[in-house]
């Protein structure tokens, strides 16, 4: 019973990858992220410290999912396209890569 008790204080809780630190559908990844089209960070696509639930649709189509497994201090490109109808037209339909950085996981 004694590694019952640890295994809750260190994790917070007890289930399957309660300890493996990886982001999931529910969590919330605090991150810093920096938005480039061909090579150049565009205007508006730059956020630090910014508090992103995983699975909530906030970002456009397929950010999310691509944080999904990502752990803390871990660095990623996301390769996504905005969509056709996008509001700022210069980005409607392209293609862009977001580098983002983990800076924290809330469950």
């Amino acid at each position: 019973m004694k590694k019952l008790s640890i295994a809750m204080s260190l994790c917070g809780a007890l289930f399957v990858g309660a300890c493996d630190g990886a982001a999931k559908s529910g969590d919330t990844v605090v991150i810093n992220f920096a938005g480039f089209l061909d090579g150049v960070q565009f205007p508006g696509g730059t956020a630090e410290g910014f508090p992103l639930k995983l699975g909530s649709g906030q970002f456009i189509p397929g950010f999310e999912d691509q944080l999904m497994g990502a752990k803390k201090g871990e660095e990623r490109d996301v390769v996504l396209a905005f969509p056709e109808q996008y509001h700022a037209a210069e980005l409607a339909g392209k293609e862009v890569v977001f580098k983002v950085k983990v800076l924290e996981i809330k469950k």
